[in-house]
């Protein structure tokens, strides 16, 4: 049975209250709620974190389902771990933890937790797993003043500052779970970056050339976007998540094939056209949500069974 734990936790204050989110379902347009209980700020003394898994877990070595965004089952099916031995590293003082991982659950899961906490614990020391990915590195470089340490290995802190996230709640059949007061830390604390021109025109493309789950005729497909006009999106360009908050706030329609570059329409402002190409057979509702949440005009088009179908162009067409 779950049970609340009270040892070496305590609520600092809360995150988040309830919230009940709904959006229609992407292949039947039902709609869909999801529900969300309060999360919390939490001091934590002796944690330990896990830099590989993201996992933290308390002072006696039992994993903190509130540490991840994943429902606890499905967590423990990628990293089997509840529980985890004492580290034998351990730091004094107060701490914050920002985990790397893809873009997309970086930027929409783990960042806004950590902002929240660092907002509110400036002084803290930032930890993070070595190697940090390029928008990882970009966040972290433009925090001039704070003190950043690099983990390889499980290490327990003194004390750490954690904001709790969603744990699978509200949507834990898919395993993604964006949530409004997340959406809303991100684009506050990045406000001076997002463009409030009401005329925006750019349009853009989102391809997925050089990556897994990309259409097979890409290329074919850049081809004709531009020729319509639009700008191609792709990992080529190396941008910084500076960079992507300025391009999709200026952004007046957006057609992406799923992928994380999808998660840069937080920035898009109210009302901006967002159609999102995927397969059948792959096609989470997450964009579908953070377009109800963002009020963003959203819709979809479906170019084959699996990722790497060919999209046909005639049939693209009339969407651009």
């Amino acid at each position: 049975m779950l049970s609340r734990r009270e040892k070496g936790i305590a609520r600092l204050d809360i995150y988040s209250s309830t919230k009940e989110v709904e959006y229609h379902g992407v292949f039947n347009n039902q709609l869909i709620k999801n529900f969300f209980p309060e999360r919390y700020v939490y001091k934590i003394d002796n944690a330990s974190i896990d830099p590989l898994s993201g996992f933290i877990y308390d002072t006696d070595g039992v994993f903190i389902a509130e540490s991840s965004a994943w429902y606890i089952l499905r967590n423990f099916y990628s990293w089997p771990k509840p529980f985890i031995k004492t580290p034998k590293k351990k730091l004094k003082g107060r701490y914050i933890y920002l985990h790397d991982i893809g873009y997309y659950h970086w930027l929409i899961e783990d960042l806004p937790p950590f902002l929240a906490a660092f907002n509110n614990f400036p002084e803290s020391i930032i930890l993070c797993p070595s190697n940090p990915s390029p928008w990882q590195k970009a966040l972290l470089g433009s925090l001039d003043s704070s003190q950043i340490l690099y983990l390889d290995t499980p290490v327990q802190v003194e004390e750490l500052i954690m904001v709790g996230k969603t744990a699978g709640q509200g949507n834990p059949l898919f395993g993604l779970t964006p949530h409004p007061e997340d959406i809303s830390v991100l684009r506050d604390f990045f406000k001076s970056l997002l463009n409030k021109d009401i005329e925006n025109e750019e349009h853009l493309f989102l391809s997925r050339s050089g990556e897994s789950r990309c259409p097979q005729n890409i290329k074919d497909v850049e081809l004709f976007m531009q020729s319509r006009g639009y700008r191609v999106i792709n990992t080529d360009l190396k941008l910084s998540i500076f960079d992507q908050i300025s391009i999709f706030s200026s952004a007046k329609k957006v057609i992406g094939i799923h992928g994380a570059a999808l998660a840069n329409i937080i920035w898009c402002q109210k009302g901006t056209e967002i159609i999102e190409l995927a397969s059948q057979g792959y096609l989470p509702p997450a964009f579908s949500m953070i377009s109800s949440i963002r009020s963003l005009n959203y819709s979809w088009f479906s170019y084959g069974n699996i990722p790497t179908d060919m999209i046909e162009i005639s049939k693209l067409e009339p969407f651009v």
